[in-house]
């Protein structure tokens, strides 16, 4: 049986105008008030009955493959050798 993630990265990907008002009370109390913010959350049943209720509206990563997503991103961003251009004077 597979281990199941302790926490969860969630994102809102959505904007929240024109909502319903338990959306709305749902990714307030998940702390996700604006578009593109990012909040790690426990992995709990009662966790995911709330993220179930907003699910259209947002992304859901593990912990675990979140760290591993911006570790290759920094690896990505490292600094290269600088570019030396030789002109013949």
């Amino acid at each position: 049986v597979a281990e199941m993630a302790k926490h969860l990265v969630v994102k809102l990907v959505r904007g929240t105008a024109g909502k319903k008002k338990i959306q709305l009370a749902t990714l307030k109390t998940l702390n996700l008030t604006k578009s593109g913010r990012q909040v790690v959350v426990p992995n709990t049943p009662g966790v995911r009955g709330k993220l179930e209720q907003v699910s259209h509206l947002i992304s859901i990563k593990t912990l675990e493959a979140y760290n591993q997503e911006v570790a290759e991103q920094r690896e990505k961003l490292k600094t290269r050798e600088p570019l030396v251009v030789k002109h013949n004077t």
